[in-house]
């Protein structure tokens, strides 16, 4: 189900536009108040727009310490624990760099041979470039992580109520006056 967001990119998109939208963007209604009206992002928006799934589990993710952070990966990707820590309080905590899982990718696919951490790596690359970024556009959040456990329930989730939750809380970011950069 999440195949259409390797066609998705971020060069297509215009930052006059996004800064536009953002400045009509009201958090308290979760709309756009324009000249003619309010409008919103809808879940069928998203799910037409990125060809991902809309029925399925919701996902809540939880915040977890680096520590915790550390052994999800260590579980998952297949990196060593002193790695993952290292690349975590990096990060300041809570985030991974999207070289360090491309990286992770690569040795997990290439040197050992571990297809099932390998395909986690890609995925939440893939979906943490994608639906689930954040203002740096180079770290993908690790409380995503958890969502990758097993492989075969990833088409039970609705990846389009995801991507809504993130759009709007980026945007509800984005439209506060002390915030400087966009999501």
């Amino acid at each position: 189900g999440l195949k259409w967001l390797e066609r998705t990119s971020l060069s297509k998109v215009d930052p006059q536009i996004l800064s536009a939208f953002t400045e009509r963007w009201h958090p308290e209604t979760s709309s756009f108040h324009m000249p003619f009206g309010e409008m919103t992002i809808t879940l069928d928006d998203v799910a037409c727009l990125l060809h991902i799934p809309v029925r399925g589990i919701f996902y809540t993710p939880v915040p977890v310490s680096m520590e915790e952070d550390a052994a999800l990966a260590t579980e998952l990707l297949g990196v060593p624990y002193e790695e993952a820590y290292l690349e975590t309080s990096r990060q300041r905590g809570g985030t991974f760099t999207q070289q360090w899982i491309y990286d992770c990718w690569q040795r997990n696919l290439h040197m050992y041979h571990k297809y099932d951490c390998a395909a986690r790596a890609y995925l939440l690359l893939l979906v943490g470039c994608t639906i689930l970024t954040d203002k740096s556009y180079t770290r993908v959040n690790a409380k995503w992580l958890p969502m990758f456990k097993d492989l075969s329930t990833l088409n039970k989730f609705s990846w389009a109520s995801a991507a809504l939750v993130c759009l709007y809380d980026n945007l509800n970011d984005a439209s506060m006056f002390t915030t400087h950069a966009l999501a």
